[in-house]
């Protein structure tokens, strides 16, 4: 059995409750290409003191793109990051909440592919022993027993997001479902990377109960 996710394209109207640093709205699309959502991006605010940084969980390229601008190594992880924003001074904030207008002003008018899905179907689909594969051509995720082959077509770019865990019930399994597939998706970027391949800035990002992966599209 397959079933295929929310894709979405596009997105007009801005959404309530977004954080300060977030772009309000989207710019105009241009014929042609999908604009990405900059609103649904879980953009961090930068308050005096950061609260429960522990839940927080930055998207790749944000991570990277707030990596340079602190001037930390690329790799930082998410804490590392928080941990120099929480403890910088005024003028670094400053400096660094205008980087990321501007860094949210550019990607409001690039073209990017997304396929939301909810959690829940990956925690399904561990319960059947199912696979997931998302396909950056055909723009969705797919879950079935033998999914992979269906994805061995000319154009094709299969991501397997089934890997090994050690949740044990559940509900567990469902709660490591976000970081397990940004692992997955690091580990896919990095093999590409590696044959000198192009990685289309894979990402992914959880808002609400739904997991939001997103790419460039494909030539």
């Amino acid at each position: 059995m397959r079933t295929g996710p929310l894709v979405r394209r596009s997105a007009n109207a801005s959404r309530a409750g977004q954080p300060a640093l977030s772009v309000s709205r989207l710019l105009p699309k241009a014929p042609g290409r999908h604009n990405f959502p900059i609103t649904d991006l879980p953009v961090p605010s930068i308050p005096a003191k950061i609260e429960n940084r522990s839940g927080c969980r930055l998207p790749i390229n944000l991570r990277s793109f707030l990596a340079i601008q602190l001037d930390c190594h690329a790799e930082a992880d998410d804490q590392t990051i928080l941990g120099l924003a929480e403890h910088a001074d005024q003028a670094t904030l400053n400096k660094l909440a205008r980087a990321i207008r501007r860094y949210s002003t550019a990607r409001a008018r690039e073209a990017w592919v997304e396929c939301r899905v909810p959690v829940t179907k990956f925690a399904d689909a561990h319960e059947r022993r199912a696979a997931a594969v998302l396909c950056l051509r055909c723009a969705r995720v797919d879950f079935a027993g033998a999914v992979s082959h269906q994805h061995q077509g000319s154009g094709c770019v299969p991501i397997s997001l089934t890997g090994s865990d050690s949740a044990n019930g559940s509900g567990d399994y469902q709660r490591a479902i976000p970081d397990k597939i940004q692992r997955l998706v690091e580990e896919f970027r990095a093999l590409r990377a590696a044959f000198g391949l192009p990685h289309f800035d894979l990402d992914c990002y959880l808002r609400g109960d739904h997991l939001t992966l997103m790419w460039r599209p494909l030539p």
